[in-house]
C-alpha cells in the first residue's frame, strides 16, 4: 500500500471522529478522485457508519432484533450503495 493510500485511509477513519481541516478535506478528495481502490475503501466505511448510526438511532440492544422493515430498509441502501459505486466503475 502506498503512502498516500495510508494516510487517506487515516483520513477517512478520522473523518468519522471528527471534522477535518481544510487541508485534510481537500487531500482527501482530490486522492480520491484519482484512486479507484481508495475510493471503494472510503465508500465501504461510509456505508458501514450509515447502518451504524441507524442502529443507533434506533437504540437497538443486543437482545433486540431488526424489524423486517429495517431489515429491507438497511438491505435497501447497501444495495444502492453498491449500484452506486458499481456505475463509477463504469465512467473509469
Amino acid at each position: 500500500m502506498k503512502h498516500a493510500c495510508k494516510h487517506v485511509a487515516r483520513l477517512t477513519s478520522d473523518s468519522f471522529e471528527r471534522q477535518l481541516s481544510l487541508l485534510e478535506q481537500m487531500q482527501l478528495k482530490l486522492h480520491l478522485a484519482m484512486c479507484g481502490l481508495c475510493r471503494n475503501y472510503h465508500q465501504s466505511i461510509k456505508t458501514m457508519e450509515h447502518v451504524f448510526v441507524y442502529i443507533r438511532e434506533h437504540d437497538l440492544k443486543k437482545d433486540d432484533q431488526l424489524s423486517n422493515e429495517s431489515k429491507k430498509s438497511i438491505l435497501y441502501r447497501l444495495k444502492k450503495e453498491k449500484m452506486k459505486d458499481a456505475g463509477m466503475h463504469k465512467n473509469h
